[in-house]
């Protein structure tokens, strides 16, 4: 065996890496294609209001310098947005950077992370890196308590996290209010943290949902990780937050990143948070779009799934010629695949001219498959 065969982890062997949603640039260079649009990750296209942008400009002037560290004043607002203290809230590079250095901090040799599939496929390469035994525990996100069940009971006494995504990408439906709270009781006796990612919250409308931060106040088992690039419109700064129990924190901040969060970063964040009026326009608007395009999708004969989102899910048993004929049109979208969910296609609500463009492209594409 040669040395660089020996000297890479034997536990990542079969572990693949993320395949992220292609970018415009790519698909025009790999296609020849002179425009694209881009509606495969989920993000908020709408302009960002102007006290964003000028807390961007004004921070770019300082980029010379270190960031600070403990993201102070944007720790202590995200505390007072939540009613919580700030030793119990962690700001980290998005979802995927809280991940990585949370089980890191937790996860000790033979521990194991559990979570739901389908799901987001970063819960399980972030346990693979911290060294963790990965528990995927098949369900189809229809709660109830047949559900509740299999997941509280997949949990052993070496499972140290549950990960639930609430709402689910990219099944884009919810665990409601009864379950989550059943679940979270049941693994509180098993000495499990439950960690729910709720990078989709802010587009709920269905009053059955429970944010993590109501079981936060009544358990001491349950973090709660929101993120600034969905609704905020922050992507590409990779920013987000945890709610947890204090100890949990403490722990974390051993293992994170020092300089995670960059300037423009955290001051970006802390202006966006007090955009409550831009917030809830978004919300509208995309709420909005989201119907018109699932009754046009309808109306054309698609299967279009229920979703607590910004994006829709389509039923399609030839999903991956759907996929590719849509790229040759210029339309980004998601392969279901990447994400455990085959003969599916993700799609987000993009702007209306956006989704004019899908909604034009895909009736083309299914006359030229219906026509082979």
């Amino acid at each position: 065996m040669s040395w660089k065969s020996h000297i890479v982890r034997k536990s990542l062997a079969d572990v693949e890496p993320y395949r992220p949603g292609k970018p415009i640039s790519e698909v025009q260079r790999e296609l020849g294609l002179q425009s694209a649009i881009r509606l495969c990750s989920n993000e908020n296209p709408w302009p960002l209001p102007e006290k964003v942008l000028e807390a961007v400009r004004a921070s770019s002037e300082e980029i010379c310098r270190y960031p600070d560290p403990a993201s102070y004043r944007l720790k202590r607002a995200i505390a007072m947005k939540w009613g919580r203290s700030p030793s119990e809230v962690i700001v980290g590079a998005g979802t995927e950077g809280i991940l990585y250095s949370l089980f890191q901090s937790i996860i000790d040799e033979g521990d194991e992370v559990a979570y739901a599939v389908p799901t987001y496929p970063m819960y399980g390469l972030a346990a693979a890196a911290a060294g963790a035994k990965r528990i995927e525990i098949r369900t189809e996100w229809d709660g109830g308590g047949s559900c509740i069940d299999r997941l509280a009971d997949a949990c052993g006494p070496r499972t140290k996290a549950l990960v639930i995504c609430n709402p689910n990408n990219p099944t884009g439906t919810i665990m409601n209010r009864a379950d989550l709270t059943a679940l979270a009781n049941s693994l509180n006796g098993r000495e499990t943290l439950l960690i729910l990612d709720e990078a989709y919250a802010e587009y709920v409308e269905d009053p059955k949902f429970a944010s993590g931060i109501d079981l936060f106040d009544q358990l001491g088992n349950v973090v709660m990780i929101r993120t600034f690039s969905k609704i905020y419109g922050l992507a590409a700064l990779r920013v987000g937050y945890a709610i947890a129990p204090k100890p949990v924190v403490e722990t974390y901040l051993k293992v994170r990143k020092v300089f995670e969060v960059n300037s423009i970063a955290q001051n970006a964040a802390l202006a966006a948070l007090s955009e409550t009026a831009y917030i809830q326009e978004v919300r509208e608007r995309t709420l909005a779009e989201r119907e018109r395009m699932s009754n046009a999708l309808r109306d054309m004969g698609i299967h279009v799934q229920p979703t607590q989102t910004n994006f829709i899910i389509l039923d399609f048993p030839n999903a991956r010629t759907v996929f590719e004929n849509l790229l040759m049109e210029g339309i980004i979208v998601r392969l279901g695949d990447d994400l455990g969910f085959p003969g599916h296609l993700r799609v987000t609500v993009g702007l209306p001219e956006e989704n004019d463009l899908f909604l034009q492209g895909l009736g083309k594409v299914l006359k030229r498959i219906a026509g082979r």
